[in-house]
């Protein structure tokens, strides 16, 4: 579908794009334009990935010619990864919207006692969390998740919604926030640790993955290309986060690993795994492809929260 912008407003996109606006600036501002979510994305996406273009179409406008189609981009804008055949290949910075506080140092302080940071990796950007739920709380949690359990699905990326998958072979519930005062205190746990307010967070999902079980390699983030995963943006926005809460101690395999750089982070019972994969201006992290892999002996019970640029209703 056509979309027209007045030469004053295209203007101050390209102004504000190129002056290095988060998305979230821009967002709020098209919208009351009439603009969607996906819209938005497109068009803060096309001053994003050629601002000379977009400057020249409605340049063209305010000197009296006839306006030219812009072809808006699809997909996503990921961030920039090593050059393929690179001799020593070095992958430039990234900064996502959601690290954990620089000020946190190696600990922090919360109710139960101090969460401590076990190691930082910066791209993709992983940060293993020691002592996040006690065991009593974790044995809690699943106690609590146990009777909602169903098969675990995944994203529709045509139609939207929801589908069994053979690439996520586990069982989940999902429990809202707040519903619980264990679940309260879980919620109010994870945004100390990693400073993403309560209200972005998505429900928590308990998962149970038995001997085989296992989720193959893929991205949290919604892809703005798949009709299915665009329509989801319009929920808070683009996933900015992940934390995947270990419950209990696998007795083999269950690790969640990057494999575009080798991490295999193995799970131990209350601790977690955070890793940040979208930044100021939305664009994504393709270094952040990860996977869980299949449990070889026992079972993995672990709590996933993703979590949004804006509030998740």
């Amino acid at each position: 579908m056509a979309m027209q912008l007045s030469v004053q407003v295209a203007a101050w996109l390209h102004s504000e794009v190129v002056g290095g606006a988060p998305f979230d600036r821009i967002q709020p501002v098209l919208a009351r334009q009439g603009f969607n979510e996906i819209q938005v994305r497109r068009l803060y996406n096309a001053v994003l990935t050629d601002p000379d273009g977009f400057k020249a179409g409605f340049s063209r406008v305010a000197a009296g010619q006839a306006p030219v189609a812009h072809k808006l981009p699809d997909g996503l804008v990921r961030a920039p990864v090593a050059p393929e055949g690179a001799a020593e290949p070095r992958l430039p910075p990234f900064h996502p919207v959601a690290p954990i506080p620089a000020a946190s140092g190696h600990a922090i302080a919360c109710d139960h006692g101090e969460v401590r940071v076990a190691f930082r990796l910066e791209r993709p950007y992983v940060v293993l969390f020691d002592n996040v739920l006690t065991h009593a709380e974790c044995d809690a949690l699943v106690a609590e998740a146990g009777p909602r359990r169903k098969r675990a699905s995944v994203v529709d990326s045509e139609r939207g919604g929801s589908v069994i998958d053979e690439r996520r072979t586990s069982e989940l519930a999902s429990i809202q926030r707040g519903a619980s005062p264990l679940v309260a205190r879980i919620d109010e746990r994870i945004a100390r640790i990693t400073g993403v307010p309560i209200p972005r967070g998505e429900p928590l999902q308990v998962m149970r993955y038995g001997v085989g079980a296992e989720y193959q390699p893929h991205h949290d983030y919604f892809h703005l290309d798949q009709p299915g995963q665009a329509v989801l943006l319009s929920l808070g926005g683009q996933r900015v986060s992940s934390l995947v809460i270990y419950l209990d101690a696998v007795e083999a395999g269950g690790e969640t690993t990057f494999p575009h750089i080798g991490l295999a982070v193995a799970p131990r019972k209350g601790s977690a795994v955070y890793f940040a994969y979208t930044d100021a201006q939305s664009r994504t992290d393709p270094m952040s492809f990860h996977a869980g892999a299949p449990v070889r002996a026992g079972e993995k019970w672990i709590a996933t929260r993703w979590m949004r640029e804006r509030d998740y209703p």
